[in-house]
Protein backbone atom coordinates (compact mmCIF):
# COMPACT_ATOMS: atom_id res chain seq x y z
CA UNK A 1 0.00 0.00 0.00
CA UNK A 2 0.95 3.39 -0.68
CA UNK A 3 0.25 6.65 1.63
CA UNK A 4 -2.91 7.28 -0.39
CA UNK A 5 -4.17 3.69 -0.75
CA UNK A 6 -7.42 2.58 1.95
CA UNK A 7 -8.92 -0.42 2.26
CA UNK A 8 -12.50 2.03 2.65
CA UNK A 9 -12.89 5.42 2.48
CA UNK A 10 -16.33 6.91 3.30
CA UNK A 11 -17.91 9.98 2.44
CA UNK A 12 -19.88 10.90 5.32
CA UNK A 13 -19.37 10.88 9.11
CA UNK A 14 -23.06 10.37 10.47
CA UNK A 15 -24.39 7.56 11.56
CA UNK A 16 -23.94 4.92 8.27
CA UNK A 17 -20.22 6.11 8.07
CA UNK A 18 -19.23 6.33 11.24
CA UNK A 19 -20.98 2.62 12.19
CA UNK A 20 -19.30 1.27 8.58
CA UNK A 21 -15.37 2.50 9.80
CA UNK A 22 -15.85 0.83 13.06
CA UNK A 23 -17.20 -2.64 12.24
CA UNK A 24 -15.14 -2.72 9.16
CA UNK A 25 -11.90 -2.96 11.53
CA UNK A 26 -13.36 -5.90 13.34
CA UNK A 27 -14.22 -7.72 9.94
CA UNK A 28 -10.26 -7.06 9.25
CA UNK A 29 -9.90 -3.71 7.29
CA UNK A 30 -6.29 -1.78 8.29
CA UNK A 31 -6.64 1.58 6.59
CA UNK A 32 -9.73 3.50 7.09
CA UNK A 33 -10.47 7.37 5.91
CA UNK A 34 -13.27 8.99 6.89
CA UNK A 35 -14.31 12.11 4.48
CA UNK A 36 -16.16 14.99 6.02
CA UNK A 37 -16.86 18.42 4.61
CA UNK A 38 -18.54 19.84 7.86
CA UNK A 39 -18.74 18.97 11.38
CA UNK A 40 -18.36 15.58 12.64
CA UNK A 41 -21.33 13.52 13.45
CA UNK A 42 -23.80 14.29 10.62
CA UNK A 43 -27.60 14.88 10.75
CA UNK A 44 -28.06 12.87 13.43
CA UNK A 45 -26.00 14.19 16.32
CA UNK A 46 -25.86 18.36 15.09
CA UNK A 47 -29.38 19.13 13.32
CA UNK A 48 -31.50 15.66 13.80
CA UNK A 49 -32.12 13.17 16.53
CA UNK A 50 -29.80 14.71 19.50
CA UNK A 51 -31.16 18.63 19.59
CA UNK A 52 -34.91 17.64 18.30
CA UNK A 53 -35.10 15.68 21.36
CA UNK A 54 -33.09 17.83 23.95
CA UNK A 55 -36.03 20.42 22.78
CA UNK A 56 -39.00 17.84 23.18
CA UNK A 57 -37.49 16.52 26.28
CA UNK A 58 -38.18 20.19 27.65
CA UNK A 59 -41.35 20.43 26.60
CA UNK A 60 -41.98 16.71 28.20
CA UNK A 61 -40.49 18.40 31.51
CA UNK A 62 -43.00 21.63 30.68
CA UNK A 63 -46.01 19.77 30.10
CA UNK A 64 -45.01 17.66 33.20
CA UNK A 65 -45.28 20.77 35.55
CA UNK A 66 -48.44 22.03 34.07
CA UNK A 67 -49.89 18.49 35.21
CA UNK A 68 -48.11 19.19 38.59
CA UNK A 69 -49.80 22.45 39.23
CA UNK A 70 -53.12 21.04 38.51
CA UNK A 71 -52.71 18.04 40.76
CA UNK A 72 -51.95 21.28 43.11
CA UNK A 73 -48.31 20.28 44.08
CA UNK A 74 -47.64 24.23 42.71
CA UNK A 75 -49.24 27.34 42.64
CA UNK A 76 -48.28 28.63 39.42
CA UNK A 77 -45.68 27.40 36.67
CA UNK A 78 -43.34 30.30 35.72
CA UNK A 79 -43.17 30.97 31.91
CA UNK A 80 -40.51 28.98 30.22
CA UNK A 81 -37.40 30.26 29.53
CA UNK A 82 -36.33 29.71 25.80
CA UNK A 83 -32.86 30.79 25.96
CA UNK A 84 -32.00 27.76 28.79
CA UNK A 85 -33.77 25.18 26.52
CA UNK A 86 -31.71 26.67 23.46
CA UNK A 87 -28.18 26.28 25.68
CA UNK A 88 -29.47 23.24 27.20
CA UNK A 89 -29.77 21.41 23.72
CA UNK A 90 -26.43 23.02 22.37
CA UNK A 91 -24.50 21.63 25.41
CA UNK A 92 -26.31 18.20 24.50
CA UNK A 93 -25.15 18.45 21.13
CA UNK A 94 -21.44 19.41 22.31
CA UNK A 95 -21.50 16.18 24.52
CA UNK A 96 -22.64 14.16 21.71
CA UNK A 97 -19.78 15.58 19.01
CA UNK A 98 -16.81 14.82 21.98
CA UNK A 99 -18.14 11.38 22.43
CA UNK A 100 -18.08 10.47 18.63
CA UNK A 101 -14.86 12.03 18.35
CA UNK A 102 -13.15 10.32 21.14
CA UNK A 103 -14.82 7.07 19.51
CA UNK A 104 -13.08 7.48 16.03
CA UNK A 105 -9.90 8.61 17.82
CA UNK A 106 -9.69 5.26 20.11
CA UNK A 107 -10.07 2.87 17.00
CA UNK A 108 -7.30 5.10 15.03
CA UNK A 109 -9.54 6.04 12.57
CA UNK A 110 -8.12 9.21 9.81
CA UNK A 111 -10.46 11.85 10.07
CA UNK A 112 -9.73 13.75 6.37
CA UNK A 113 -11.57 17.22 5.99
CA UNK A 114 -12.71 18.27 2.81
CA UNK A 115 -15.25 17.80 -0.17
CA UNK A 116 -15.53 14.58 -1.82
CA UNK A 117 -16.10 13.90 -5.82
CA UNK A 118 -15.14 10.92 -7.70
CA UNK A 119 -13.03 10.58 -10.22
CA UNK A 120 -13.39 6.99 -10.71
CA UNK A 121 -14.99 3.86 -9.19
CA UNK A 122 -12.42 3.89 -7.23
CA UNK A 123 -10.72 7.34 -6.73
CA UNK A 124 -11.84 9.70 -5.02
CA UNK A 125 -10.24 13.76 -5.47
CA UNK A 126 -11.07 15.50 -2.06
CA UNK A 127 -10.25 18.86 -2.10
CA UNK A 128 -6.89 18.69 -3.86
CA UNK A 129 -5.85 15.26 -3.21
CA UNK A 130 -6.14 12.18 -4.67
CA UNK A 131 -6.99 9.14 -2.71
CA UNK A 132 -7.68 5.67 -3.75
CA UNK A 133 -9.36 2.76 -1.74
CA UNK A 134 -9.99 -1.14 -2.26
CA UNK A 135 -13.95 0.27 -0.93
CA UNK A 136 -15.94 2.76 -1.00
CA UNK A 137 -18.78 3.74 1.10
CA UNK A 138 -21.13 7.02 0.31
CA UNK A 139 -22.87 8.44 3.42
CA UNK A 140 -23.34 11.92 2.29
CA UNK A 141 -26.97 11.36 4.23
CA UNK A 142 -29.77 14.13 3.34
CA UNK A 143 -31.18 17.54 3.67
CA UNK A 144 -34.07 19.52 3.58
CA UNK A 145 -35.92 19.39 0.92
CA UNK A 146 -37.61 23.27 0.04
CA UNK A 147 -41.26 22.11 -2.81
CA UNK A 148 -41.33 24.65 -5.21
CA UNK A 149 -44.03 26.64 -3.70
CA UNK A 150 -44.47 30.02 -5.05
CA UNK A 151 -42.94 33.26 -3.09
CA UNK A 152 -40.88 30.62 -0.94
CA UNK A 153 -37.60 31.96 -2.30
CA UNK A 154 -38.88 35.43 -1.00
CA UNK A 155 -39.18 35.04 2.37
CA UNK A 156 -37.71 33.88 5.50
CA UNK A 157 -38.26 30.49 5.79
CA UNK A 158 -37.39 28.12 8.78
CA UNK A 159 -36.10 24.37 8.22
CA UNK A 160 -35.73 21.57 10.48
CA UNK A 161 -32.03 23.06 10.77
CA UNK A 162 -32.29 26.54 11.04
CA UNK A 163 -35.32 26.57 13.86
CA UNK A 164 -32.96 24.51 16.35
CA UNK A 165 -31.23 28.20 16.20
CA UNK A 166 -34.18 30.56 16.15
CA UNK A 167 -32.95 33.85 18.47
CA UNK A 168 -36.38 33.61 20.40
CA UNK A 169 -39.60 31.70 20.34
CA UNK A 170 -41.74 33.57 17.46
CA UNK A 171 -45.70 33.88 19.06
CA UNK A 172 -47.10 31.78 15.98
CA UNK A 173 -45.66 29.41 13.55
CA UNK A 174 -47.41 27.67 10.45
CA UNK A 175 -45.65 24.38 9.67
CA UNK A 176 -45.85 22.77 5.68
CA UNK A 177 -46.09 19.68 6.70
CA UNK A 178 -47.95 17.01 8.96
CA UNK A 179 -45.91 14.28 9.04
CA UNK A 180 -42.57 13.36 11.59
CA UNK A 181 -40.63 16.62 11.46
CA UNK A 182 -43.32 18.86 11.42
CA UNK A 183 -45.39 17.24 14.08
CA UNK A 184 -42.04 16.47 16.48
CA UNK A 185 -41.63 20.65 15.70
CA UNK A 186 -45.78 21.40 16.42
CA UNK A 187 -45.40 19.37 19.78
CA UNK A 188 -42.58 21.45 21.09
CA UNK A 189 -43.42 25.19 19.96
CA UNK A 190 -47.31 24.19 21.00
CA UNK A 191 -45.22 23.38 24.62
CA UNK A 192 -43.49 26.72 24.90
CA UNK A 193 -46.91 28.64 24.41
CA UNK A 194 -46.28 29.42 20.53
CA UNK A 195 -49.81 29.66 18.29
CA UNK A 196 -49.44 26.64 15.82
CA UNK A 197 -51.01 26.00 12.96
CA UNK A 198 -49.96 22.53 10.82
CA UNK A 199 -50.50 22.76 6.79
CA UNK A 200 -50.31 19.03 4.87
CA UNK A 201 -51.43 18.29 1.87
CA UNK A 202 -52.42 14.51 2.30
CA UNK A 203 -55.45 13.79 3.62
CA UNK A 204 -54.79 13.25 7.05
CA UNK A 205 -52.23 13.80 9.73
CA UNK A 206 -49.24 11.70 9.48
CA UNK A 207 -49.99 10.01 6.65
CA UNK A 208 -47.72 7.36 7.05
CA UNK A 209 -48.94 5.59 9.97
CA UNK A 210 -52.29 3.36 10.47
CA UNK A 211 -55.31 5.00 9.81
CA UNK A 212 -56.48 4.55 13.23
CA UNK A 213 -53.82 6.06 14.61
CA UNK A 214 -53.10 9.16 12.55
CA UNK A 215 -57.41 9.88 13.22
CA UNK A 216 -56.35 9.51 17.26
CA UNK A 217 -53.28 12.01 16.66
CA UNK A 218 -55.77 14.45 15.37
CA UNK A 219 -58.37 13.87 17.85
CA UNK A 220 -55.88 14.87 20.35
CA UNK A 221 -54.61 17.81 18.25
CA UNK A 222 -57.75 19.26 18.36
CA UNK A 223 -58.14 18.85 22.42
CA UNK A 224 -54.72 20.28 22.94
CA UNK A 225 -55.91 23.44 20.79
CA UNK A 226 -53.50 22.70 17.88
CA UNK A 227 -54.96 24.38 14.30
CA UNK A 228 -53.67 22.08 11.45
CA UNK A 229 -55.26 21.69 7.42
CA UNK A 230 -55.06 18.21 6.25
CA UNK A 231 -55.56 17.80 2.89
CA UNK A 232 -54.53 21.36 2.03
CA UNK A 233 -52.82 22.40 -0.67
CA UNK A 234 -50.12 25.60 -0.51
CA UNK A 235 -50.39 28.08 -3.11
CA UNK A 236 -48.35 30.13 -2.07
CA UNK A 237 -46.20 32.24 0.85
CA UNK A 238 -45.59 35.87 0.75
CA UNK A 239 -44.05 38.55 3.98
CA UNK A 240 -41.23 39.39 6.05
CA UNK A 241 -42.02 40.05 9.74
CA UNK A 242 -45.72 38.63 9.10
CA UNK A 243 -46.25 35.44 6.92
CA UNK A 244 -49.22 34.88 4.54
CA UNK A 245 -49.55 31.28 3.32
CA UNK A 246 -52.48 30.94 1.06
CA UNK A 247 -53.72 27.65 0.86
CA UNK A 248 -56.59 25.93 -1.09
CA UNK A 249 -58.77 22.97 0.45
CA UNK A 250 -61.67 21.36 -1.11
CA UNK A 251 -61.87 24.47 -3.93
CA UNK A 252 -61.86 26.78 -0.89
CA UNK A 253 -58.87 28.96 -0.67
CA UNK A 254 -57.62 30.18 2.66
CA UNK A 255 -54.91 33.05 3.39
CA UNK A 256 -53.28 31.56 7.63
CA UNK A 257 -50.76 34.59 8.82
CA UNK A 258 -47.90 33.76 11.52
CA UNK A 259 -44.87 35.32 12.63
CA UNK A 260 -42.73 32.23 11.17
CA UNK A 261 -43.03 29.46 8.42
CA UNK A 262 -41.30 26.02 8.99
CA UNK A 263 -40.86 24.01 5.54
CA UNK A 264 -40.99 20.21 6.81
CA UNK A 265 -41.75 18.28 3.73
CA UNK A 266 -39.39 16.23 4.07
CA UNK A 267 -35.64 15.70 3.44
CA UNK A 268 -33.73 14.81 -0.10
CA UNK A 269 -30.37 12.81 -0.53
CA UNK A 270 -27.22 14.66 -0.63
CA UNK A 271 -25.82 14.10 -4.56
CA UNK A 272 -24.67 16.92 -5.50
CA UNK A 273 -20.62 17.85 -6.16
CA UNK A 274 -20.21 14.08 -5.86
CA UNK A 275 -19.68 13.36 -9.63
CA UNK A 276 -21.38 9.82 -9.49
CA UNK A 277 -21.40 9.27 -13.22
CA UNK A 278 -17.68 9.56 -13.34
CA UNK A 279 -17.98 6.49 -10.90
CA UNK A 280 -20.78 4.89 -13.37
CA UNK A 281 -22.95 4.93 -9.86
CA UNK A 282 -26.72 4.74 -10.38
CA UNK A 283 -28.79 7.10 -8.80
CA UNK A 284 -32.54 8.33 -8.71
CA UNK A 285 -35.19 11.28 -7.52
CA UNK A 286 -35.01 9.46 -3.68
CA UNK A 287 -31.65 8.40 -4.29
CA UNK A 288 -28.48 6.11 -5.01
CA UNK A 289 -29.87 3.29 -6.27
CA UNK A 290 -28.28 -0.10 -4.45
CA UNK A 291 -29.34 -3.85 -3.59
CA UNK A 292 -29.91 -5.81 -1.21
CA UNK A 293 -26.50 -5.71 -0.12
CA UNK A 294 -26.65 -2.12 -0.19
CA UNK A 295 -24.26 -2.32 -3.91
CA UNK A 296 -24.50 0.45 -6.37
CA UNK A 297 -24.03 0.08 -9.91
CA UNK A 298 -20.35 0.51 -9.69
CA UNK A 299 -18.48 -2.25 -8.57
CA UNK A 300 -16.56 -2.10 -5.05
CA UNK A 301 -18.73 0.88 -4.25
CA UNK A 302 -21.79 0.80 -1.60
CA UNK A 303 -23.62 3.52 -0.08
CA UNK A 304 -25.94 3.49 3.25
CA UNK A 305 -27.93 5.70 5.53
CA UNK A 306 -30.38 8.62 3.97
CA UNK A 307 -28.49 9.24 0.80
CA UNK A 308 -30.47 5.66 -0.77
CA UNK A 309 -34.10 4.96 -0.58
CA UNK A 310 -34.96 3.45 2.78
CA UNK A 311 -36.56 5.21 5.66
CA UNK A 312 -34.84 7.94 6.76
CA UNK A 313 -34.13 7.22 10.29
CA UNK A 314 -30.76 7.37 12.87
CA UNK A 315 -31.18 3.21 13.92
CA UNK A 316 -31.80 2.29 10.30
CA UNK A 317 -28.73 4.41 9.15
CA UNK A 318 -26.84 2.30 11.65
CA UNK A 319 -28.09 -1.23 10.76
CA UNK A 320 -27.45 -0.02 7.10
CA UNK A 321 -23.45 1.35 7.83
CA UNK A 322 -23.08 -2.54 10.14
CA UNK A 323 -24.20 -4.63 7.04
CA UNK A 324 -22.30 -2.64 4.04
CA UNK A 325 -19.18 -3.17 6.11
CA UNK A 326 -19.91 -6.77 7.07
CA UNK A 327 -20.74 -7.28 3.01
CA UNK A 328 -17.32 -5.60 1.77
CA UNK A 329 -15.10 -7.35 3.85
CA UNK A 330 -16.83 -10.73 5.15
CA UNK A 331 -16.70 -14.01 3.25
CA UNK A 332 -20.67 -13.61 3.13
CA UNK A 333 -22.78 -11.36 2.24
CA UNK A 334 -25.86 -10.71 4.22
CA UNK A 335 -29.20 -9.46 2.85
CA UNK A 336 -30.58 -6.44 4.73
CA UNK A 337 -34.11 -7.07 6.54
CA UNK A 338 -36.55 -3.81 7.15
CA UNK A 339 -39.62 -6.03 8.04
CA UNK A 340 -39.41 -5.41 11.84
CA UNK A 341 -37.44 -1.53 12.47
CA UNK A 342 -39.84 0.52 14.60
CA UNK A 343 -39.90 4.02 14.44
CA UNK A 344 -40.98 6.65 16.38
CA UNK A 345 -42.37 10.37 15.90
CA UNK A 346 -41.94 12.11 19.37
CA UNK A 347 -44.92 14.10 19.25
CA UNK A 348 -47.79 14.80 21.84
CA UNK A 349 -48.85 12.15 22.15
CA UNK A 350 -45.89 10.20 20.87
CA UNK A 351 -46.63 7.17 18.30
CA UNK A 352 -44.96 4.86 17.35
CA UNK A 353 -45.02 1.75 14.96
CA UNK A 354 -43.44 -1.63 13.36
CA UNK A 355 -44.07 -3.47 10.40
CA UNK A 356 -47.37 -2.96 8.49
CA UNK A 357 -50.16 -0.83 9.02
CA UNK A 358 -53.88 -2.36 9.17
CA UNK A 359 -54.63 -1.00 4.99
CA UNK A 360 -51.53 -2.44 4.13
CA UNK A 361 -51.74 -6.20 5.39
CA UNK A 362 -55.27 -6.36 4.78
CA UNK A 363 -54.19 -5.56 1.01
CA UNK A 364 -52.64 -9.80 0.76
CA UNK A 365 -53.74 -11.39 4.15
CA UNK A 366 -56.20 -12.72 6.05
CA UNK A 367 -56.08 -10.29 9.52
CA UNK A 368 -57.54 -9.50 12.83
CA UNK A 369 -56.81 -6.57 14.79
CA UNK A 370 -57.55 -5.08 17.74
CA UNK A 371 -56.84 -1.51 19.53
CA UNK A 372 -56.29 -1.95 23.28
CA UNK A 373 -57.30 1.70 25.23
CA UNK A 374 -54.60 3.28 27.57
CA UNK A 375 -57.85 3.33 29.93
CA UNK A 376 -57.67 0.02 30.46
CA UNK A 377 -54.15 0.05 32.00
CA UNK A 378 -53.32 0.31 35.98
CA UNK A 379 -50.79 2.44 35.39
CA UNK A 380 -51.18 5.16 32.61
CA UNK A 381 -54.76 5.93 35.20
CA UNK A 382 -52.40 6.22 37.88
CA UNK A 383 -50.01 8.67 36.03
CA UNK A 384 -53.05 10.13 35.19
CA UNK A 385 -51.97 9.97 31.55
CA UNK A 386 -54.19 7.41 30.05
CA UNK A 387 -54.32 9.31 26.37
CA UNK A 388 -53.66 6.29 24.00
CA UNK A 389 -54.23 2.74 22.00
CA UNK A 390 -52.47 0.15 21.32
CA UNK A 391 -53.07 -1.42 17.90
CA UNK A 392 -51.93 -5.33 17.30
CA UNK A 393 -52.18 -6.38 13.16
CA UNK A 394 -51.89 -10.03 13.25
CA UNK A 395 -52.27 -12.90 10.11
CA UNK A 396 -55.59 -15.08 10.97
CA UNK A 397 -54.65 -18.27 10.53
CA UNK A 398 -51.41 -18.31 12.41
CA UNK A 399 -51.54 -15.59 14.88
CA UNK A 400 -47.56 -14.09 14.13
CA UNK A 401 -48.13 -10.26 14.46
CA UNK A 402 -47.83 -8.55 11.10
CA UNK A 403 -47.97 -4.81 12.97
CA UNK A 404 -48.06 -3.21 15.34
CA UNK A 405 -48.86 1.21 16.29
CA UNK A 406 -48.79 2.55 19.88
CA UNK A 407 -50.42 6.13 20.35
CA UNK A 408 -49.83 7.33 23.77
CA UNK A 409 -47.48 7.60 26.62
CA UNK A 410 -43.71 5.57 26.43
CA UNK A 411 -45.18 4.49 23.06
CA UNK A 412 -41.47 4.71 21.55
CA UNK A 413 -40.67 1.97 24.46
CA UNK A 414 -43.57 -0.31 24.02
CA UNK A 415 -42.88 -0.86 20.49
CA UNK A 416 -40.27 -2.72 21.05
CA UNK A 417 -41.95 -5.54 22.94
CA UNK A 418 -43.50 -6.37 19.33
CA UNK A 419 -40.43 -5.92 17.64
CA UNK A 420 -38.82 -8.60 19.33
CA UNK A 421 -42.31 -10.85 18.82
CA UNK A 422 -42.16 -9.77 15.52
CA UNK A 423 -38.04 -10.84 14.92
CA UNK A 424 -39.09 -14.00 16.33
CA UNK A 425 -42.38 -14.76 14.84
CA UNK A 426 -43.83 -15.53 18.25
CA UNK A 427 -47.92 -15.76 18.22
CA UNK A 428 -49.83 -13.63 20.00
CA UNK A 429 -51.36 -16.17 22.18
CA UNK A 430 -47.46 -16.69 23.44
CA UNK A 431 -47.34 -13.37 23.81
CA UNK A 432 -50.37 -13.37 25.73
CA UNK A 433 -49.36 -16.13 28.15
CA UNK A 434 -46.43 -14.12 29.51
CA UNK A 435 -46.50 -11.63 32.46
CA UNK A 436 -45.92 -8.33 32.93
CA UNK A 437 -45.52 -6.48 36.42
CA UNK A 438 -48.10 -4.36 37.77
CA UNK A 439 -48.41 -1.61 37.66
CA UNK A 440 -46.74 -0.85 34.52
CA UNK A 441 -47.72 0.09 30.81
CA UNK A 442 -46.36 -2.65 29.11
CA UNK A 443 -49.05 -4.61 30.79
CA UNK A 444 -51.20 -3.16 28.05
CA UNK A 445 -49.47 -4.49 25.33
CA UNK A 446 -49.98 -7.96 27.02
CA UNK A 447 -53.90 -7.22 27.24
CA UNK A 448 -53.90 -6.21 23.78
CA UNK A 449 -51.84 -9.50 22.80
CA UNK A 450 -54.42 -11.47 25.15
CA UNK A 451 -57.80 -9.33 23.12
CA UNK A 452 -56.62 -10.23 20.00
CA UNK A 453 -55.51 -13.86 20.67
CA UNK A 454 -59.16 -14.42 21.98
CA UNK A 455 -60.77 -12.50 18.83
CA UNK A 456 -58.34 -14.78 16.50
CA UNK A 457 -59.62 -18.20 18.15
CA UNK A 458 -63.67 -16.97 17.90
CA UNK A 459 -62.75 -16.52 13.86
Amino acid sequence: MTNNDYDLLIIGSGSAGSTAAITALDYGASKIGLIEKGPLGGTCTNVGCVPTKSFLHAANLINGSRKAVDYGLFKDLAKPDYQAVKEHKNNMVSSFLAAGDNALKKYDIEIIKGLAKFKDADTLEVDSKTLRAKNILIATGASPFIPPIEGVQDVPYLTSTSALDLEELPESIIIVGGAYIGLEFAAFFHSLGVKVIVVEAAGRLAPNEDQEIASYLATSFEKQGLEFHAGANVLGVIGDSEIEVKIEKNGTQTNLKSQKVLIATGRVPNLKQLDLESAGVKYGRKGIEVNEYLETSASSVYAAGDVIPSLQLEHVAVYEGWKAAKNMFSDEKEVLDYRVIPRVMFSNPEVASVGETEEQAAGHSEIESVAYPYKGIAMANINEDNDGLIKLVADASSGILLGAHIIGKNAGDLIHLAALAMQTNIPVDKIASSIAAYPTLAQGFYYAAESLSAKINKS
